[in-house]
């Protein structure tokens, strides 16, 4: 386990960046606002677990 506290614990600027970055990443990954979107959602996680980790959290 993580030493590292859970996202949720976040400032509320920072779940606000989070929000931002995931759409950044999952339009890098594919996103495009179609119901053709075919987005592999694992990635997107994990990429966000590293954004997380850089940012002092551990996610999910």
């Amino acid at each position: 386990m993580s030493d590292l506290p859970h996202f949720t614990q976040a400032a509320s600027e920072l779940t606000k960046q989070y929000t931002q970055a995931l759409d950044q990443i999952a339009r890098e990954l594919g996103r495009q606002g179609t119901p053709e979107d075919r987005v592999d959602w694992e990635q997107v996680n994990q990429r966000m677990a590293e954004w997380w980790k850089q940012q002092g959290y551990r996610f999910p």
